[in-house]
């Protein structure tokens, strides 16, 4: 293939069927096929509006397609349709792809974008696919016949960065790997050329997939491991919502997504390596140790094992090892604890002595923390304690708690409802709780200081008996013979 630009024009192969249902009946918008597309170019179905009839690529949107549920369009209203069918491209050099024909209430459009002139289309590498939406505008008249010349158009485009009149003729004996940046969130790859089995390494450029404080989190190269000769994929940094929910509801916070499309070939292994600014993990809260790389794989998740590879310059670098590709969501490991349930040991007590407060902190992040907790009686935080809690794991801690007034008295522990115990009155209580005196917030019992013992009856008895005995030992022995 030459450098010179060539334009190649080719009919969809399209039975555009794509007939639009009003509640006052069906009207036809497109119903015949048009001419085969030509060998560069193929046509694939990516949704339930389009399917394959005998070769020939069917987008219908009408209550005869029995894989939709609803009636069809509304009318005076504009509905869009997200990825109807795919454009791949099989030449072997870059090209701008656009569609055009001739209804002016359909739009065919790529990333919202539209695709119906050379000033408006889309870039594609070799072997790469795009994803085709449509938009359908029911406001105006809605033709009633054919909509015929519908064409796929392939210019010829250059490298990025290189002009047509300044490419050289290049000749090679091996793969030539092709890497280039439609938008500052997209990066497409492709190897021309490539041998089963080789290892290739691409680099992203510094794909930026977070932000915070000024600061980045980067997918800097894959390195791609072929199953199947020449391999063409892109990579996007998406919001990636649906990735990020399983990711959250597994533990982790998600930071960033990147999503992996092949066009052609197959992919046994890949190692993607990212970095992260210091600046940013410390905005993030978090730091390259706990970072954490998932696999969403059509809703199966996986997390990925890391390793931290080297720091320079101000930024951390870590890898991640994936058996294929899919989408990928960069996350901080965090530690989730909270109380999950509170109880009293004792409901009924005498002023003073202490009632028994449990609580059970679980901890539903991946990885181990430490909480400080607050026992609460009345609203009023009688007690804290710190509790440290392996990742997945529960622990449990139990705080005393006394009052000397009596009454009824609620707990808490950091807000979960534990019960209410009852101090009641006993012979010499302190007072109750609208009562003057005595304390109502003590920990332990005091302890009660002895008197002195009396001196009564019974021991003046007890004396007067023991010195008449010693009496009585003196006189016999004045009388015993001494010799």
């Amino acid at each position: 293939m030459t450098n010179r630009a060539r334009v190649l024009t080719f009919a969809v192969a399209l039975v555009v069927t794509v007939t639009l249902v009003f509640p006052s009946g069906a009207t036809p918008l497109f119903e015949r096929q048009t001419d085969s597309v030509g060998s560069s170019v193929e046509l694939a179905p990516s949704s339930d509006y389009a399917s394959l009839d005998e070769g020939e690529l069917v987008v219908e949107v009408s209550a005869s397609n029995p894989k939709l549920a609803a009636a069809g369009l509304n009318p005076n209203s504009v509905t869009t349709f997200d990825d109807v069918f795919r454009v791949q491209y099989t030449g072997s050099e870059y090209a701008d792809v656009w569609l055009s024909h001739g209804a002016d209430s359909v739009t065919f459009s790529v990333d919202g974008e539209p695709v119906e002139s050379e000033a408006n289309n889309v870039s594609l590498a070799p072997n790469e696919s795009v994803a085709v939406g449509m938009v359908v505008d029911t406001r105006g008249e809605t033709p009633g016949g054919l909509i015929d010349d519908i064409t796929v158009h392939a210019t010829v485009a250059d490298a990025p960065g290189v002009r047509a009149s300044d490419a050289p003729e290049i000749e090679f004996d091996g793969p030539i790997v092709q890497s280039r940046a439609p938008t500052e969130d997209s990066r497409r790859f492709a190897v021309l050329g490539a041998s089963t089995g080789s290892v290739y390494t691409f680099d992203a450029n510094g794909l930026v997939l977070d932000r915070a404080a000024g600061a980045t989190l980067e997918l800097e190269t894959v390195v791609v491991g072929n199953d199947d000769g020449s391999l063409s994929f892109g990579i996007d940094a998406v919001e990636g919502a649906s990735s990020r929910t399983l990711v959250r509801d597994a533990g982790p916070d998600p930071l960033g997504v990147a999503r992996v499309d092949v066009g052609i070939g197959r992919v046994s292994n890949a190692t993607l390596r990212f970095s992260a600014a210091d600046e940013y993990l410390a905005a993030r809260d978090t730091s390259v140790e706990t970072l954490a790389v998932y696999r969403n794989d059509d809703g199966a998740l996986s997390a990925l094992d890391v390793s931290v590879t080297e720091r320079r310059d101000g930024r951390a670098y870590f890898e991640a090892d994936a058996p294929g590709f899919s989408s990928f969501v960069v996350a901080a490991d965090r530690a989730r604890l909270a109380v999950a349930q509170a109880a009293l040991g004792q409901t009924t007590v005498q002023p003073g002595d202490p009632v028994a407060v449990t609580a059970t902190v679980a901890n539903d992040g991946t990885i181990s923390g430490e909480r400080r907790i607050a026992v609460t009686v009345d609203g009023t935080v009688a007690a804290e304690r710190t509790v440290a809690v392996d990742a997945g794991e529960t622990a449990s801690v139990t705080v005393p708690v006394a009052r000397n007034d009596t009454g009824e008295y609620d707990v808490a522990v950091d807000g979960v409802d534990a019960g209410s115990f009852v101090v009641e009155p006993s012979d010499g209580s302190a007072g109750s709780r609208n009562g003057q005196s005595g304390s109502s917030d003590v920990s332990t019992p005091e302890s009660v200081a002895e008197e002195p013992a009396g001196f009564g009856l019974d021991e003046l008895v007890g004396l007067v008996t023991l010195l008449g005995l010693i009496a009585a030992t003196l006189f016999l022995a004045r009388r015993a013979p001494w010799r």
